[in-house]
Order: structure tokens, then sequence, then C-alpha cells
């Protein structure tokens, strides 16, 4: 049987890693899209090159990119984090469907993508799971998760998709405002609904 690929994305601070533990120990296979990103910008050296054309020198230190450096670039700047992702995103879903592949089938397997619509990831994606939470929640967390500045969070929150976007464009949405046990217990339930589904 083919395997199964959800997507799972949500708002930053919301919670997503804890419902991606989640589903991992309930047995879902995971692709982590942010560690495929990191792998290819320290690792390929077709993308670092355009990276390096399309950014400048000043965003490396001893030959390797400085991420956080243009991160603070990006999440300020709308037209350079497009032009960032427009140099990243292919490389990074062609490794991300390397991976699924190499999988196999027979398996429930999870895309955790912070950007998954962004990247066109969610076309892939037979069902989408969300994870939003209040704001002043979300700030707070990722403050204290990223050590940075609440400019700096603004940032990135400026940057990203509306709530709104994140309920209309979803199979299932998890509201992240509770305890830690709560969010658990809503992954656990939509895990056990995508089994059922797939198993059917």
């Amino acid at each position: 049987m083919k395997s199964y690929i959800v997507g799972l994305t949500g708002q930053s601070g919301a919670g997503k890693t804890t419902v991606c533990d989640t589903f991992k120990s309930l047995g879902f296979r995971v692709i982590n899209a942010d560690l495929v990103s990191r792998y290819i910008t320290e690792n390929n050296k077709a993308c670092l090159d355009k990276l390096k054309t399309a950014f400048g020198d000043e965003y490396y230190d001893h030959g390797i990119l400085n991420r956080r450096k243009l991160g603070s670039l990006v999440f300020a700047d709308r037209k350079e984090l497009d032009k960032l992702m427009s140099i990243t995103y292919p490389y990074i879903i062609e490794e991300i469907n390397r991976r699924i592949e190499k999988i196999g089938n027979n398996e429930i397997i999870v895309i955790d993508a912070p950007t998954l619509f962004e990247s066109g990831l969610n076309k892939s994606c037979d069902r989408i799971v969300s994870v939003i939470s209040d704001r002043n929640l979300r700030l707070e967390r990722i403050i204290k998760r990223d050590n940075i500045t609440d400019e700096e969070a603004e940032k990135r929150f400026s940057s990203q998709l509306s709530e709104n976007y994140f309920r209309e464009n979803s199979d299932y949405i998890i509201e992240n405002n509770s305890s830690e046990y709560d969010l658990k217990e809503k992954a656990a339930f939509i895990a056990q609904s995508i089994k059922e589904i797939y198993y059917d």
C-alpha cells in the first residue's frame, strides 16, 4: 500500500514540535523540513552558490552560511524572504521527496514543515494538520525557546500566514491554548483519526 503523507504546519510558537513528537510516538515516520533545510544550506554546493550570488559574502562566516544573520534580513523584508524561498525550496523539496522514497510504502509519513504552504509541499499531502495558538502565548514561547528579542519575534510573525489561512486550508486544526497534556491528547486523537482513514 502506498504511503500516506501528512503535512504538519502552523504558527511559530504554537506547539507544532509537541504534536510532531506525539505523532512519532504513535508510529508515524517524520521528515523534519527544518533539518532538511539546514542540510541543504550546509551541504548542497549548487544551492549555496546561488545564495552567495543572491545575498553576498557578508552572510558567510569562513565559508559557512550564517543562517541566523540571513534570517534577520529575510524576516524583515518580504522581497528578500521570497528570494530566499525561490532559491532554496526546489532543493529542499527534492531532498524531502528522496527521503519519502527511501522510507518506502506502507507508512504514514509526516512532513513537519513551518512553510508547508509557501513551499508548495502541501500539494503532495493526503491530509494537512495545522497547529495554532493565541498570539501572546506564541510570542512568549518563541522568545524563551529561541532566545530572541520581542522585535525579532514580531518580524517572524509578520512574515507568516494568517490564522484564517491555516483554518481554511487544513483538514485538521489543533488549538494550543491550554496545557501540554491537552495538546498531546488532541494530537493523539487526530493521529488515530488519520490511522483509521489510512488503514480502512
